[in-house]
């Protein structure tokens, strides 16, 4: 078989254009730090990999919620903490008065006192949170929970509890109603603001019976205690959960990045070292186009 010049030359550049291909491709990786820089140079990969950044995408949405849901639950437990520091103070107040030498100017003093925590217990449970949402009111957020004074307190709110999607299969509360930590006491016959006031009014009244106002006022303060402490330990239980879940949402994302790069990211020194290689070829195929381009008849006559 005869070997033309036109079909040397054609096989030469055929070969140079496929290093230059390759080259080419290795370059873009080397740049993008990407194995398959086109869907097409891999598209099982591809299509694996858009999955998992899917699946990525998801479980970062719940990281942000579980964030979101432990601020949510630390406002309340803070609320509530400084309820109890009320409660604790009154309780103390009211044993203090059922001192039987307290003057009534004394026991007025305590009334003053009380009074300014009565408000400062008023404002607690009408605290709102970051956005402006009140925090017991339910689902009614922009509704003020709790309107009225020493005279009688009445609430607003519903008895809904807010919720986040924490996981796939967890819709988690991250409230709680102003009715069941204020208003309905276990165990009690009055809600917190009337357990104060109506000790207030005992205690500006001269003809009031302090031991049964005193014992009255601690067995209701007591059991509104003992309310405050469980739903604190609701919450407690519920950020317990929320820790737990972003431990597996952490670790998730770990595992789903690991899989992501294992399907995009190119090896650098597998690829440089290819490269080189392919650097090498082609120049090895340059050459030796130039030597067989330069050949002809006259070369051997001479």
């Amino acid at each position: 078989m005869r070997v033309s010049t036109a079909l040397i030359h054609d096989t030469a550049v055929g070969s140079i254009q496929d290093q230059q291909t390759k080259l080419l491709s290795l370059q873009q990786q080397v740049a993008t730090g990407r194995r398959a820089v086109k869907p097409s140079d891999d598209p099982i990969a591809t299509a694996r990999a858009l999955e998992v950044s899917q699946s990525k995408s998801v479980n970062n949405q719940f990281q942000l919620n579980q964030g979101y849901a432990k601020e949510a639950l630390g406002l309340v437990e803070n609320k509530l903490e400084g309820v109890k520091d009320i409660l604790g103070y009154v309780r103390d107040q009211v044993v203090a008065a059922g001192n039987g030498t307290f003057s009534q100017s004394e026991r007025d003093a305590v009334a003053i006192d009380l009074r300014a925590r009565f408000d400062a217990l008023l404002s607690l449970a009408n605290s709102q949170d970051g956005k402006g949402e009140y925090v017991f009111s339910g689902f009614k957020g922009d509704t003020q929970p709790f309107a009225g004074g020493l005279s009688g307190v009445t609430y607003q709110g519903d008895q809904g509890e807010r919720t986040m999607q924490v996981s796939t299969s967890r819709v988690l509360p991250v409230s709680n109603s102003g009715d069941e930590v204020f208003m309905k006491v276990p165990g009690s016959t009055e809600d917190l603001f009337s357990v104060i006031s109506n000790f207030i009014t005992d205690l500006e009244d001269p003809l009031a019976s302090m031991p049964a106002a005193v014992s009255t006022a601690l067995t209701e303060l007591d059991s509104s205690f003992d309310n405050i402490l469980r739903v604190q330990a609701s919450i407690g239980s519920r950020v317990n959960e929320v820790e737990a879940l972003e431990n597996v949402s952490g670790d998730l994302d770990l595992q789903y990045a690991q899989a992501i790069s294992r399907l995009q990211d190119v090896d650098y020194a597998e690829a440089i070292s290819d490269l080189t290689l392919e650097q090498t070829f082609l120049q090895a195929a340059q050459q030796s186009f130039l030597r067989v381009a330069n050949l002809s008849l006259f070369n051997f006559l001479n």
